[in-house]
């Protein structure tokens, strides 16, 4: 950064700060630009242990899944045996979606799947509990996770719409603190046992 600072006249601007730009809608809207409300997905991360998912896509095969890892090949192999002959599988992935879930016009769908990979924290406030997902370049860990999220619209039944433009965002946030809060604080993740949830 130079520190200078040089306007560009435009008869328009798009700006796609993005869902976690509270800072960027703020002074957009302090300077009078128009904001609006845009749809979005929320939801959760589910984590299962990869030898599960390289058993639900592999089939008998799976016991071809190696990643060179010690600890999880082993892991791969007590749920699958010692393996059929043929040339070595990449550690299984899967997408999920439905279009209309029970007829609400809801989508659903698994986002961002990550085999062999962990959960990681995304948060961008001390008071909020965001999480992502993350493979490692091997593919390597004892497990794999996906995002399952939901669609939101902008005029959505679950939004304030007194919260006005900004009531996509304020929704999220309302969710991020809660999760928080379910954490009890200090940064922890609330978790619960997807068969608990469903």
């Amino acid at each position: 950064a130079t520190g200078r600072f040089e306007a560009l006249p435009a008869d328009a601007v798009i700006a796609a700060a993005g869902h976690s730009a509270d800072d960027v809608y703020d002074a957009l809207d302090r300077a009078g630009a128009a904001l609006e409300a845009k749809p979005v997905a929320v939801g959760f991360r589910v984590e299962h242990p990869q030898a599960a998912i390289n058993g639900l896509a592999y089939g008998d095969l799976a016991a071809r899944v190696v990643t060179g890892n010690a600890r999880t090949d082993r892991a791969n192999r007590l749920a699958h045996g010692d393996g059929a002959p043929g040339p070595a599988l990449p550690v299984a992935a899967y997408r999920l979606a439905a279009d209309d879930v029970g007829g609400s016009g809801r989508g659903c769908y698994s986002f961002c799947m990550c085999p062999g990979g962990q959960i990681v924290p995304a948060l961008t406030a001390p008071d909020l509990m965001v999480v992502n997902g993350m493979s490692y370049s091997r593919r390597h860990s004892l497990f794999a996770n996906a995002a399952l999220v939901v669609t939101v619209g902008a005029d959505d039944a679950v939004l304030d719409q007194s919260d006005g433009p900004r009531r996509v965002l304020e929704f999220q946030r309302r969710l991020e603190r809660r999760a928080a809060i379910l954490g009890g604080g200090d940064h922890v993740c609330p978790v619960q046992r997807l068969p608990d949830f469903v």
